[in-house]
């Protein structure tokens, strides 16, 4: 089978799960090149920093912490922020 879709990260701090790679948006570059599988950016995703994965080629955005995790907006607001 083919994949659904390949995840990069942890592009920014979190606290949802230990860090032991940091990615950098070169890496979305560098795979939007190889392939047409849809590309994923996951780690310390926030209302302040998710445009610049999306202008920097990533598909989709995996968003945890944040949404879970806000101590200002209930899940359902924070993902208004984001939409």
């Amino acid at each position: 089978g083919k994949a659904d879709y390949i995840a990069f990260g942890a592009f920014f701090s979190t606290k949802t799960k230990k860090v032991k790679y940091k990615a950098s948006t070169k890496i979305l570059h560098k795979v939007k090149k190889l392939t047409k599988i849809p590309i994923v950016a996951i780690g310390g995703i926030n209302v302040s920093n998710y445009k610049k994965l999306l202008l920097n080629k990533a598909d989709l955005l995996a968003i945890s912490g944040y949404v879970w995790k806000n101590k200002i907006y209930k899940p359902f607001e924070t993902i208004e922020k984001i939409k």
